[in-house]
């Protein structure tokens, strides 16, 4: 909410909040799905807010898009096809073009307005989506996964909290048609809330990969705008095999010249998980 032109976001159930002062609101509307606002903050640039919740800014997107996307195309043996699910932003998208073995970039996004004012105010992140490489898809997720089986060598579900259309995007049945949608030696990755504030959620949704997807292993990284700063991610791997040794190092390599965030050695410290995760996993 915005409160005297500050912006207070409550984090579990008002035990915190994140708050910053805005300098202009230069976007306010509700699509058919949600409501996005883009908003001028000094120090983060632009940030876009749906149902008033922090997505990304402009200062601290690279942290989240490179653990999301680079973990599992590093993992991914010989990766060209990519499917990626929500992220109407196009940082992810953004991010996949970074690997010069990618040949097809598929984004399924179900609200055109996230498209559409990403593309005018985030053009950092969405002028990828012009790319050669890349197609824009605006429909549901679910179904588009269900109607394509084995076509995806990685599929990344950039996808908002497990609330309002992104519910059925934390399912087991979904996870299971993920599977189903990546080929012989694919991988998947997913956000998976915070585990400082919601580390149930966390250990819920890596139980439901794990059951539909067949592995799942959490791993961490840092997002400042997130709530507690601390977020999760889970890696899914077809054949099951240890991400932190068996990755392409070569590729992490010549690929972390070009990120901001990402490198071999995060890849590997990535997955050493604190005792408080590692109980409740």
């Amino acid at each position: 909410m915005i409160i005297n032109d500050w912006f207070i976001e409550d984090f579990n159930s008002r035990a915190g909040a994140l708050s910053f002062k805005i300098e202009e609101v230069l976007f306010d509307s509700k699509s058919p799905y949600q409501t996005i606002k883009v908003v001028k903050n000094s120090f983060f640039g632009n940030v876009m807010l749906i149902d008033d919740l922090v997505m990304v800014t402009e200062r601290d997107e690279f942290f989240y898009h490179d653990m999301l996307v680079h973990v599992p195309l590093i993992c991914a043996q010989d990766p060209s096809d990519v499917l990626i699910i929500g992220g109407g932003d196009g940082g992810s998208v953004r991010e996949c073009l970074k690997h010069p073995e990618i040949k097809r970039v598929v984004l399924c996004e179900i609200d055109q307005m996230v498209i559409d004012v990403s593309r005018e105010f985030f053009p950092g992140l969405s002028s990828c989506l012009d790319d050669e490489r890349v197609e824009v898809f605006v429909g549901d997720g679910i179904e588009y996964v269900k109607n394509h089986k084995n076509g995806f060598d990685c599929i990344i579900i950039d996808s908002t909290d497990p609330i309002g259309p992104a519910v059925g995007l934390f399912t087991s049945e979904f996870y299971g048609n993920v599977n189903d949608a990546i080929k012989g030696q694919g991988t998947m990755s997913a956000q998976t809330e915070s585990p400082a504030w919601e580390l149930d959620s966390v250990a819920k949704i890596a139980s439901n990969i794990r059951t539909g997807f067949g592995s799942a292993y959490v791993y961490t990284a840092p997002v400042p705008c997130y709530p507690s700063g601390m977020w999760s991610f889970v890696l899914g791997i077809k054949p099951d095999k240890n991400p932190c040794e068996d990755f392409d190092i070569e590729r992490a390599e010549a690929l972390s010249k070009n990120c901001m965030y990402y490198n071999p050695d995060i890849h590997r410290s990535a997955f050493a998980l604190p005792n408080f995760i590692r109980e409740a996993l």
